[in-house]
C-alpha cells in the first residue's frame, strides 16, 4: 500500500484477479466438501498430537522432543508457528 494507505492501481488489480480465482474456485468445489476435508485434516491432526504424546520414545525431561515433534507435525498440516523458524 502506498503512504497514503490506498491501494495502487496494481494492489487493486491483484487484488480483483484474486478474487476472480476464488470465485472460480468456491463455485467449482462443494463447500461441503471442503468443510469436511478441513475436519478430516484437524482430526489426523489431533491424532498424530496424541501419539506424540504417547510415544515413550520421545520422553525427556524438558519435553523439548515431543514439542519438536508437534511443531512438526503443525508444520506438516502447513500451520506455522512462531517456535522452530528454521522449519519454514
Amino acid at each position: 500500500m502506498n503512504s497514503e494507505n490506498f491501494p495502487t492501481v496494481e494492489e487493486r488489480l491483484c487484488a480483483q484477479a484474486i478474487g476472480w480465482d476464488f470465485l472460480r474456485y468456491a463455485k467449482k468445489y462443494n463447500i461441503h466438501d471442503l468443510a469436511q476435508q478441513v475436519d478430516s485434516d484437524a482430526v489426523a491432526l489431533i491424532k498424530e498430537i496424541k501419539t506424540i504424546l504417547d510415544d515413550p520414545a520421545l520422553d525427556d525431561p524438558e519435553c523439548f522432543l515431543r514439542v519438536d515433534a508437534i511443531v512438526r507435525a503443525f508444520h506438516k498440516y502447513d500451520l506455522p508457528t512462531g517456535r522452530h523458524w528454521e522449519l519454514e
